[in-house]
Parts: C-alpha cells; structure tokens; sequence
C-alpha cells in the first residue's frame, strides 16, 4: 500500500509540472504571436503615415505642374481633390480585397502557425 502511495505521489507531482511546464509554454507563445502582431500593426500605421506624407507632396508637385495650364491654382487644387475622392471611393468599394483579407490572413498566419 506504502508503494502504491509513493508511485501515486509521483505520478500527480510530474503531472503537476507538466501542467506548469505546458502553461508557461503557452504563455511564451502567446506573447510571441502578441509580438508579431504589434509588430504588423505598427509597420502598417508607419507605412500609412509615410503613405500619406507622400501624398501630400506628390499633391502640391502636381497643383504646381497644372497651375500654368489654368492660369489658376484653384482648377489645379479641385482636380487633384477630385482624383482623391475618386480613389477614396474605390477603396472603399474593394476595401475587402484591398485591406481586409490579406489583413486576416496574415493575423490568421500569425495565431495558427506552427512552426
């Protein structure tokens, strides 16, 4: 009976750190997925904010091309505004295949990857 107790006491102390061992594998995992998607998010909040600074030169670069053209920069200024409702549009009318779906599938790449 003494025997049974000790093989019983060692069996429940070695599930018990296979238990410990497997949660703080898990936490480890997790906070290399939390890490790569932090490190995804912030790239496409960096690339958008230089995306947008581009934006903004490339628009005065080509109101002050079409400025001579129309004697005017107000036409110039309208029709470069109107380039970028037009283009806003189209995102917004494709934003699924543009923005979301490859979004979901590298976030889903990310958490059921197993490397």
């Amino acid at each position: 009976m003494d025997n049974q107790q000790g093989v019983f006491k060692k069996f429940f102390n070695d599930s018990k750190e296979y238990l410990r061992t497997r949660y703080d594998l898990l936490k480890l995992e997790l906070l290399e997925k939390m890490a790569k998607i932090f490190a995804l998010l912030f790239t496409i909040i960096i690339c958008l904010v230089l995306l947008l600074g581009a934006f903004v030169y490339f628009s005065f670069a080509l109101v002050t091309a079409l400025t001579p053209l129309f004697n005017s920069p107000l036409p110039a200024f309208l029709i470069i505004g109107g380039v970028f409702v037009i283009v806003t549009v189209i995102f917004v009318i494709f934003r699924k295949q543009i923005f979301l779906n490859p979004l979901i599938k590298q976030l889903s790449k990310i958490l059921f990857d197993n490397d």
